[in-house]
């Protein structure tokens, strides 16, 4: 089962970001996507504009991280309107589901950063036979 942890007290850092983060360096918690299938864990995420060599997706224990930078088009121009993100970007999802990291995926197309996790062999479902009793 992949298991989503809740940050407590989400709601009051999103009230009151000055007494819980660094202003210098927000980082923007970044939306994903997760489901289960038979053989593997899928994530996905909207990330438009990121540079692959601003990614960084990596495995701590049960931890899955992923996060980097999406960097603004114009840096030296006075915007009148900016609504698309840019800056720093973390996600740390806890899989609670055994995978085979070695085998682990991840491709970037037109936007969408897309992460499959294999899962290890104990963890895919088994048939169990049952015999006849004499």
């Amino acid at each position: 089962m992949l298991m989503l942890v809740r940050q407590p007290y989400y709601m009051t850092r999103r009230a009151v970001p000055r007494f819980t983060e660094n202003e210098t360096t927000p980082v923007h918690r970044l939306p994903v996507d997760a489901y289960l299938t038979e053989d593997s864990v899928v994530l996905t995420a909207s990330i438009a504009g990121l540079n692959l060599d601003d990614l960084d997706i990596t495995m701590d224990d049960d931890a899955l991280i992923i996060s980097g930078e999406v960097k603004g088009l114009e840096e030296d121009v006075e915007y009148i309107l900016r609504e698309r993100f840019h800056g720093k970007f973390e996600r740390r999802l806890h899989v609670r589901v055994p995978v085979d990291i070695k085998a682990a995926e991840a491709t970037y197309d037109q936007g969408v950063l897309r992460v499959v996790l294999p899962k290890a062999e104990e963890a895919k479902p088994r048939r169990i036979a049952v015999n006849v009793a004499h």
